[in-house]
């Protein structure tokens, strides 16, 4: 992982309308407390008799070992495996975690694969979602023919029609969707495809409500004096395209969408330069583009006026996640004598 500038302030007090210190970033931090067991999740995605899935699972420590059982007599021990079916139906699977404390988990998800018809089309897409707006690529194929119609399931009971639509989701948590596309082509065979997405709201400015609890409350970034404003993407260490940072008050504005890869870090003068009054209150927000999130993407704030720095964590699983380090971001503002 790449060093992380200004990391000495994530336990500095943080001075907005409470008295804020540094405490447990999440669940999965591995500093104080009792050891608990480990919350096993997982995600599928399924064509034809071919199924991916994906470990979401979660620990205070780190998950050190993966028990796959399929439902149909076979098993694996990847973290990620892929595993083809001999027939179609519904299968129970079940994925056993275990942590570095020998402590488990387990989650039962029901997956149903379809065994195409002969000359039947290949049923394919690709999503990319910002926060809760989700774009769904058609991407099938038909080796005899043509694929003539779409039918979309969303999960959340909406459809559509249409070859590569776009889809918003209504939630205020993070949650799991089945996205289902089925095609037909011009013989009237068809085939789908099932992959669940994960979906979360943008994470906003989160300050901890009192020393060394852990537990985080809505903030603001509050100016004490006339101030000019700059932002800058200080580090990043994540893989997810599509994180976006926005400024959403005192003034709308969109400074990077794409920072685990843009390589415009800043740093951004806010509102073209211009003066906020003191008393200003900064508000902001990170969109997530990650898929694959165990856990709701989250935005932390240290430091206090006239320098803030705000840490974010996409919410993919992995060893030692959350960390806060996908995103590293200084909000500076410069008094106006």
């Amino acid at each position: 992982m790449r060093p992380i500038r200004s990391l000495y302030l994530w336990c500095a007090p943080v001075v907005l309308s409470a008295a804020l210190g540094c405490g447990k970033d999440g669940p999965s931090d591995p500093g104080g407390g009792d050891d608990v067991a480990p919350t096993a999740d997982f995600s599928s995605a399924c064509s034809g008799l071919q199924c991916d899935f994906t470990d979401l699972s979660t620990d205070d420590g780190q998950v050190t070992k993966f028990a796959w059982q399929f439902g149909d007599g076979n098993g694996s021990s990847t973290r990620n495996p892929t595993h083809a079916f001999a027939g179609g139906g519904e299968f129970s699977v079940e994925l056993t975690v275990t942590d570095d404390k020998d402590l488990q988990g387990s989650r039962t998800k029901t997956v149903t694969v379809t065994l195409p018809a002969t000359g039947a089309p290949t049923a394919d897409f690709s999503v990319t979602c910002s926060s809760l707006d989700c774009t769904f690529e058609d991407l099938s194929t038909d080796a005899d023919g043509t694929v003539v119609a779409w039918a979309w399931e969303f999960g959340d009971g909406a459809t559509s029609a249409d070859a590569s639509p776009g889809h918003s989701y209504d939630i205020a948590e993070r949650t799991i969707f089945p996205v289902t596309l089925t095609v037909t082509d011009n013989d009237g065979k068809a085939s789908s495809k099932t992959v669940e997405i994960t979906v979360s709201p943008a994470a906003t400015l989160k300050c901890e409500d009192a020393p060394g609890t852990g537990q985080f409350v809505s903030c603001d970034l509050v100016l004490d004096q006339d101030s000019h404003v700059t932002v800058n993407l200080e580090s990043r260490s994540c893989q997810a395209h599509g994180n976006t940072f926005e400024m959403t008050a005192p003034v709308p504005e969109t400074l990077f969408t794409d920072g685990c890869y843009t390589p415009n870090t800043g740093p951004f003068a806010l509102n073209n330069g211009a003066v906020f009054a003191a008393g200003t209150h900064l508000k902001a927000q990170v969109i997530s583009g990650a898929l694959n999130q165990s856990l709701a993407p989250a935005l932390h704030v240290s430091g206090s006026f006239p320098q803030w720095t705000l840490t974010f964590d996409d919410g993919v699983a992995g060893a030692g996640e959350p960390d806060f380090n996908d995103l590293v971001i200084t909000v500076t503002a410069d008094p106006v004598e």
